[in-house]
């Protein structure tokens, strides 16, 4: 049955629902995207010009000179430094200590009358007149890179701790331990050996 229209209204008695309205064809296919406002401002920095790329002089601080540490410098060997002003004493040549060694614990011996730089893998160091180096093995790798110096001034036997991780230390015949500040010329106690972290060695002498 039709309802005298070219589209019927029913369908075997079954009312057929109106059709929905076709789609403008100007329209667009996809609704229109509303940009989302920004969730917050974003400024120029106090004292910056919207049009220079650069901050104004009077807001930049003077950078603070910063001095780099160095280490102090090694005991001079039999003498004292000449102090300015004061007139220079006779100097009193000390007995050197006969024949100085290091003795490591796998029996290697290096001599200690130069003085030496001692660590995992000794680097030169400034101001302390030692230019030999001394690797040392050490499995625990308790020794530092470049971990102390060793020499001998004033007929004793000094060492000085370059800021090691694991420190110098003065092992006494006793079993006392004394521990070497850094930086500063510790002297060898008489019979005592020298523990490089966990390194221990032996100083030998004639």
């Amino acid at each position: 049955m039709t309802n005298g229209s070219e589209f019927p209204d029913r369908w075997n008695g079954t009312p057929i629902p109106p059709r929905p309205p076709l789609p403008n064809a100007n329209a667009s296919q996809e609704p229109p995207v509303t940009p989302e406002k920004p969730k917050f401002k974003i400024g120029m920095p106090p004292g910056m010009d919207v049009h220079l790329d650069t901050v104004p002089s009077t807001d930049v601080q003077t950078p603070v000179t910063v001095s780099k540490p160095e280490f102090g410098p090694a005991p001079t060997p039999f003498g004292r430094p000449p102090v300015p002003g004061v007139p220079a004493a006779p100097a009193t040549r000390a007995a050197p200590a006969a024949n100085p060694r290091l003795v490591l614990p796998d029996g290697a011996v290096l001599p200690l009358a130069q003085g030496l730089i001692v660590g995992r893998d000794p680097q030169h160091q400034d101001g302390y007149g030692v230019s030999a180096l001394a690797p040392l093995h050490d499995v625990e790798r308790s020794v530092s890179k470049t971990h102390a110096v060793l020499g001998v001034s004033e007929g004793r036997v000094w060492v000085i701790d370059l800021n090691s991780t694991n420190g110098t230390f003065l092992i006494a015949p006793d079993g006392s331990t004394t521990p070497c500040p850094p930086e500063v010329a510790t002297p060898l106690i008489p019979g005592a050996d020298i523990r490089f972290g966990e390194y221990r060695v032996r100083v030998a002498l004639d």
